[in-house]
């Protein structure tokens, strides 16, 4: 039975998951992630209850990070591990063909808020390490634009889908999927591959101090050019009379 599932699951995410769309990292756990699908198919998990399960550990992963120096490479695995069971709910929902928009907001409601504050938290635990106020502050300043990101993301697109069936229209809801993408998906993976290396590397505050700049500082350029080419476009597409 799991071997079945097993093929259905990496032959569905082959097609709908290329690798065009996604980052190296991202890509790589999304395939991983092929082995898990099957095991909570298995055992019947709703594709909502796994996003709240994720959601939990986020949590957990953002209190390891912050306040604990003896479990804060465990807090960042722990939200690689996020990321997996992120492509798992995903895995799941589309094996069982219960993709809900419920499931959709709420999954990317997880996103927003987990992603934002865990990098907040990184940032909180070097300045109770060395009381540096520009890595506290540049963290407050991401997070807010990382999760400003993916809440306009999530609004375009809500809103261009419904202004093209009011309208009869047909304008682009993604618009990272077509503009820059690559670049994008580059700054990701160069922030996912030096969130990583902190599990080895956050006991020496040097090289800790330099790769929270770095991946603070793509963080803010990756948020703020997302921001503005979707402004742009919001006003290029939907700056019109409302029905």
């Amino acid at each position: 039975m799991y071997l079945n599932i097993y093929k259905k699951v990496s032959y569905i995410n082959k097609i709908s998951r290329p690798f065009q769309i996604f980052t190296l990292v991202d890509f790589l756990i999304n395939r991983l992630s092929n082995f898990f699908v099957p095991i909570f198919i298995i055992l019947g998990v709703k594709p909502n209850t796994i996003t709240k399960i994720n959601f939990f550990l986020g949590l957990i992963a953002i209190y390891f990070v912050s306040y604990s120096q003896n479990l804060f490479a465990y807090g960042v695995a722990l939200f690689f591990c996020t990321i997996l069971i992120d492509h798992i709910d995903g895995g799941v929902a589309r094996y069982t063909k219960k993709k809900t928009f419920f499931g959709k907001f709420i999954d990317s409601l997880t996103d927003a808020v987990i992603f934002s504050v865990f990098y907040f938290s990184i940032a909180l635990y070097f300045f109770q390490l060395s009381s540096d106020l520009l890595i506290f502050y540049l963290g407050i300043i991401s997070s807010f634009f990382i999760l400003l990101e993916v809440l306009i993301l999530d609004k375009f697109s809500s809103l261009v889908r419904w202004c093209n069936q009011e309208n009869k229209l047909n304008y682009l809801p993604y618009i990272r999927k077509k503009y820059y993408l690559r670049i994008f998906l580059i700054l990701r993976d160069i922030i996912l591959f030096l969130t990583f290396a902190l599990i080895f590397l956050y006991h020496e505050i040097i090289y800790f101090y330099f790769i929270l700049i770095i991946i603070h500082c793509l963080w803010l350029v990756s948020s703020i050019s997302n921001i503005a080419l979707h402004l742009y476009f919001g006003k290029k597409q939907l700056d019109f009379n409302k029905k």
